[in-house]
């Protein structure tokens, strides 16, 4: 039983470090009993660019903020709604800096030793093989894409942001970064005070 229960941690620790978007959140206002219905803002509004812009990630990002509002009690109302939705979903190209740790290989070399046997000295080489030197840092410049999934739910009675949530993370492959747009928002909507 231990053993399964360790395997199960080890599981869910590697999962969760897999994920390669940060999730953040800010609000000024709690999510009390006060907000029951929301509405999307036009699609002009909401801004996507480069690898969101396009339906099928609109579609994706719509539906699963929609079921993560439904979810927490809210209704879909178009007339006069609560809440204001809006989206930005933006891919921008970044330079990340890495610091790579630079080592010295000392040559290997053959060192003369004595050793004593029965009384006698006997003269031989030994291989001596260092172990590498640490010297210092090397700074590597490489050229990403870093993509932003951005919700904000606005009051609309004062046309104020009252929850804003946001993931970032770097896009390598446009189709699984279309894929995980679920899965984002969930993520995201976690961060939303109860």
């Amino acid at each position: 039983m231990k053993k399964q229960i360790l395997t199960l941690l080890v599981l869910t620790a590697t999962l969760s470090a897999c994920s390669s978007y940060n999730y953040y959140a800010v609000s000024n206002k709690s999510m009390g009993s006060q907000y029951k219905t929301y509405a999307w803002i036009p699609e002009g509004k909401s801004k996507a660019s480069k690898i969101y812009d396009n339906d099928v990630a609109t579609d994706r990002i719509i539906e699963s903020t929609s079921r993560e509002l439904e979810n927490r009690g809210l209704e879909l109302n178009n007339k006069k709604p609560d809440i204001l939705v809006r989206y930005t979903a933006v891919v921008n190209n970044e330079t990340k800096h890495y610091n790579d740790p630079v080592y010295y290989n000392p040559p290997a070399r053959l060192s003369p030793r004595i050793a004593y046997y029965r009384g006698r000295a006997y003269r031989y080489y030994s291989y001596y093989n260092p172990l590498p030197v640490y010297v210092g840092t090397e700074t590597r410049k490489t050229q990403i894409k870093e993509g932003s999934i951005m919700l904000d739910l606005i009051d609309r009675k004062t046309s104020k942001v009252i929850w804003r949530g946001w993931a970032e993370g770097e896009v390598n492959n446009p189709e699984k970064a279309i894929n995980e747009l679920p899965k984002v928002v969930e993520n995201i909507f976690k961060k939303l005070p109860g």
